[in-house]
């Protein structure tokens, strides 16, 4: 199961991604204009993004742009009913990942999704630094400073989860997302597993050497000491 975003402003075609994605057991949320699929899209969080081209607010071009420039790398499948060569170019220089034209037969979208996946699982970095901090993706294995840490595995999927978006504020509901659809995981289950992680990683540094920081009313962020935190 991945957990996937679409911005596409068409609800017959809308409609059908979402039900055809969601009974191949993916976790989807439907955004119907560039502006605001762009907001979720910060959240981070997402396996890939379905990207129409085409939509009001702000068009699929300027939300592939705006991301990329945030240094995003999320996959992104662009949706475009242009058949044009020069459109689909300009898409993939902006940072789009692949391209598919309308109309197109479900199975294909299955087959490209599955695709990108696939070539982001193949190029996830091994590890992930930030400061002292060493996260081995392939081990599960975390260092500070060269000290091993003991974490479970809720605990290291949320630091994963928080270093990759490291100086970015990731949002309680992005990282709601770790538990799957689970109705019964709120706001405090995840406080409640963010206390921990900062006691085994943060407890003993000073303030000035802490990385995890929580953004009230937003989420929380890890990043290097003196850094400042991006949205």
């Amino acid at each position: 199961m991945a957990r996937l975003l679409l911005i596409e402003d068409e609800e017959l075609l809308g409609e059908m991604i979402v039900e055809g994605l969601e009974a191949a057991r993916h976790e989807l949320t439907w955004c119907r204009n560039g502006a605001e699929g762009f907001e979720r899209a910060c959240e981070g969080g997402w396996a890939a993004i379905l990207l129409d081209l085409m939509l009001p607010g702000m068009d699929g071009w300027s939300v592939c742009r705006r991301l990329r420039d945030r240094r995003d790398t999320t996959p992104i499948l662009m949706l475009t009913a242009r058949d044009e060569v020069e459109e689909k170019v300009r898409g993939l220089e902006l940072g789009a990942d692949d391209y598919l034209t309308k109309p197109f037969a479900f199975p294909e979208l299955k087959a490209r999704i599955a695709a990108l996946l696939r070539r982001e699982r193949l190029q996830r970095r091994r590890t992930i630094q930030v400061a002292d901090l060493v996260i081995d993706t392939d081990l599960h294995e975390v260092t500070r400073a060269g000290k091993s840490v003991a974490l479970t595995r809720r605990e290291f999927e949320l630091l994963e989860a928080l270093a990759s978006r490291a100086g970015h504020v990731v949002s309680k509901e992005a990282l709601r997302a770790l538990w799957g659809g689970d109705a019964e995981v709120g706001s405090n289950t995840i406080d409640v597993h963010m206390v921990a992680l900062r006691r085994k990683l943060d407890s003993e540094r000073p303030e000035n050497e802490r990385l995890f920081h929580t953004v009230y009313g937003l989420g929380y962020v890890l990043r290097e000491p003196g850094g400042g935190a991006q949205p």
